[in-house]
């Protein structure tokens, strides 16, 4: 091969050479952007995990709590299921005294009063006597109608006092259940959301990892391209080298040989010779 041809084709080497290192580096960027963006994804991906650890903590906390409210709730509606039961059959009781209810108590004492100290101080006849004992049990049983019409009232008063209570009770109770849900409901939510955007920065880096793969082949391919071109580099001087001493050697050999025919020219003529014709002559003279 020419001279020429192998400075060409080293060059053309040197050419490629510089642009896969150049490529090589630009594919070890790549990868180091990528590994970056690996490590920030499975940060996000550890810190989508820890939140949920957390949830799950406060979701256990929550459905507790919600478990014993509406144990205590359920325990509370009985008991107001009772009273109002309690309350609806005094309310009957009452209803069948509704009559006595404004019945005056004092007036009643008076005249029962009145009509045993008639019997007790005065001497009247029997037919009379009789009348006012008939009376006085009349009234008797109309103080004692009249007396449980009040005590009814009384305790229908406080039965519905303790329903009113027990129902406000139960509100609060029923709020603290709608919040305690909502917020369980916000957590699961929140859980979902978590696991969705938690997929998807799988997929991306599952994206990136395909990509890493990639460019490392890449550049394990680039690599072993370059230590072959370098090798062919490295031949192709070595081979630049041997055309160019084999070029030296030829022309060495062409001075001497012209140098040999001066001197066997110069012996034709008789002329004395040198030591270094001599040298020339017999094949020892080295430029």
């Amino acid at each position: 091969m020419a001279e020429e041809e192998l400075i060409k084709q080293i060059q053309e080497l040197r050419d490629e050479l510089k642009s896969l290192e150049e490529l090589k580096l630009s594919i070890r960027q790549k990868i180091n952007e990528l590994r970056n963006l690996k490590a920030k994804y499975l940060e996000t991906i550890r810190t989508y995990r820890n939140r949920v650890e957390e949830i799950k903590k406060e979701l256990n906390e929550l459905e507790a709590k919600r478990e014993e409210v509406v144990i205590k709730r359920r325990e509370l509606i009985s008991k107001l299921r009772d009273v109002k039961n309690e309350f609806f059959s005094k309310k009957r009781e009452f209803n069948e005294l509704s009559s006595f209810s404004k019945v005056s108590v004092d007036s009643i004492r008076k005249k029962i009063d009145s009509m045993e100290w008639r019997i007790i101080t005065e001497s009247l006849p029997l037919q009379e006597e009789n009348r006012l004992i008939k009376e006085i049990g009349r009234l008797e049983s109309t103080l004692n109608k009249a007396l449980e019409a009040k005590k009814l009232s009384g305790e229908l008063l406080e039965l519905r006092a303790q329903i009113s209570s027990l129902t406000y009770e139960l509100n609060e109770l029923n709020s603290i259940v709608d919040k305690l849900t909502s917020d369980i409901n916000l957590r699961r939510e929140e859980m979902r959301n978590i696991y969705r955007s938690r997929e998807e920065v799988k997929q991306k880096l599952n994206g990136v990892n395909e990509e890493i793969r990639g460019l490392v082949q890449n550049l394990v391919n680039t690599a072993s391209r370059i230590n072959e071109l370098r090798e062919r580099y490295a031949s192709l001087n070595q081979r630049l080298r041997e055309v160019r001493l084999a070029r030296i050697k030829q022309n060495e050999e062409k001075i001497v040989e012209e140098k040999r025919k001066l001197v066997e020219e110069k012996k034709r003529r008789g002329e004395r010779l040198t030591l270094e014709d001599l040298r020339i002559l017999y094949g020892e003279y080295h430029e």
